[in-house]
């Protein structure tokens, strides 16, 4: 944040002359004078210079009186009241400032990081969108808008918007990592697009290959490539990679194969990882030892299940920049994957004090709480986590658990339902379910539910080696639903 105080700074040196002009027309009826009006402001301007964001307020606060409707000056007082971490304050400051002058720059790009700060995605987005078409040419704006769209899962626009920042801010090791990230996602969107449409598909057992091979399992890639083959034997991609791994490949198709849309998926996919891959490296060549590098590197890490090697990366990042959000989250997740829950519990904790509006900081330490069957500490976290806003859709599964430990069954119900609404396919979900009817008394529901978990069990035995590599992501909530089998009979 230092460049953006610095850059703020100057601009409110450029429009002191202004409010001092603003002020001679109000000190007849305030009583103050023009000279007490630029002492005033040079004792802000200074203050925020030593970054004593409080006494700038202040003295803000102390001209506002003389000079009630500026909307310049109430942009100033908003802006010392985000740097001072007053956040809330803040963004009615600068709905004022633009209700003053609706065209004004700076209030919508402050107010917009502020709804960003408290979690408010869409409100953000909006308000950062009029920045952006106010002054198209600054990167902030197109840069924190970008960031925005991320929270949104709005990928594609986030590139869009990064990529403009980055033209102008070629050297910022945040911007190419958020670019990354985008494209990681974009590719995950698109991996589960091809799936879903051809679940047992060439390219789907291509792309489960390409995983082995990354990971280094080379036997099992052979297994996979050659599979990808025995379907589409056309796959010329597949055919070369199993010849390099000492396979040997079935015969190739007689007549040429005309690409599908099949083949449209794994180019977007394929196109998304370089795009990714490339942005990643850029973070790497600005500064290999950054606080991004080692986030990239533990990621990685965490990704291939190497959970002690990106617990590392990860205590590398915090030592170089300890309030960076997320990272805290990481090590509660990659301890809790190897068993030390204590210690993730306090990673937890920490994440919460960095990141107090983000509703995944809550119920990834919900969860860890649960490792532990603590559900006097996770339902809590889980119901602050239900009021932010875009809490992920794994907060009902869990609260949904708790409900049931506390016998309060019409609320676990209903917890269980939001959450299949949007996970139809998570067959431990149903068996909760089942167990949430049984007590409280509704047999029918009840077989309902055993029904739907017989169904997706069985189709997810069926799901072939392919599917369960994409699959695997999806299971981190997942660790406690095996001591959580519930009586059905009798």
């Amino acid at each position: 944040m230092s460049s953006l105080r610095e850059k703020f700074r100057k601009f409110r040196l450029a429009l002191a002359a202004c409010f001092i002009v603003f002020g001679t027309a109000a000190a007849v009826f305030a009583q103050a004078s023009p000279e007490q009006l630029a002492e005033h402001q040079r004792a802000a301007q200074q203050a925020e210079a030593r970054q004593d964001f409080a006494t700038a307020v202040h003295e803000y606060r102390w001209i506002e009186q003389s000079i009630p409707d500026n909307a310049e000056l109430k942009s100033n007082l908003g802006v010392a009241l985000y740097f001072n971490h007053d956040l809330e304050q803040a963004a009615e400051v600068f709905r004022h400032a633009i209700a003053l002058k609706p065209g004004l720059y700076t209030p919508h790009l402050f107010l917009g990081l502020a709804m960003g700060r408290l979690s408010h995605t869409d409100a953000a987005v909006l308000e950062l969108k009029k920045a952006v078409a106010l002054n198209p040419s600054d990167p902030l704006a197109h840069t924190w808008l970008g960031y925005e769209y991320t929270a949104q899962s709005n990928y594609q626009l986030a590139v869009e918007e990064l990529k403009i920042a980055a033209q102008a801010k070629p050297d910022d090791p945040d911007l190419w990592f958020a670019l990354g990230q985008s494209y990681l996602e974009l590719g995950k969107q698109a991996t589960t697009e091809l799936i879903h449409a051809y679940p047992d598909g060439g390219r789907a057992w291509q792309l489960a290959a390409e995983q082995f091979e990354a990971q280094g399992n080379n036997g099992k890639a052979q297994d996979l490539y050659l599979t990808a083959l025995k379907r589409r034997p056309d796959i010329e991609t597949a055919r070369a990679r199993l010849v390099a791994l000492g396979g040997t490949p079935p015969p190739p198709p007689t007549q040429p194969v005309a690409p599908g849309r099949e083949d449209d998926f794994y180019r977007r996919i394929q196109d998304d990882e370089k795009q990714a891959r490339e942005a990643f490296e850029r973070v790497s060549q600005i500064d290999p030892d950054s606080y991004r590098a080692h986030q990239i590197l533990g990621d990685a890490a965490a990704a291939a299940d190497r959970y002690d090697e990106a617990i590392a990366e990860y205590k590398l990042v915090l030592e170089r920049k300890p309030d960076l959000p997320n990272i805290h989250a990481a090590l509660c997740n990659a301890m809790s994957r190897t068993a030390r829950i204590q210690d993730a519990v306090r990673e937890c904790e920490a994440e919460l004090t960095v990141s107090p509006f983000s509703a995944d900081a809550y119920v990834e330490a919900a969860r860890v709480h649960l490792l532990e069957d603590d559900y006097r500490s996770a339902g809590p976290l889980l119901k602050k986590a239900m009021k932010l806003e875009r809490p992920p859709i794994g907060v009902y599964k869990l609260m949904g658990k708790c409900y049931l430990h506390e016998k309060q069954y019409p609320d676990a119900i209903k917890a269980f339902d939001k959450y299949l609404e949007i996970e139809t396919r998570d067959s431990s979900a149903y068996l909760l379910l089942a167990r949430a009817y049984k007590y409280s008394g509704d047999t029918q529901q009840m077989n309902q539910a055993i029904a739907a978990y017989k169904r997706t069990s069985d189709a997810a035995r069926k799901t072939n080696a392919a599917q369960k590599v994409f699959d695997k992501d999806k299971k981190q909530d997942e660790v406690t639903d095996e001591t959580l089998t519930p009586d059905t009979k009798g």
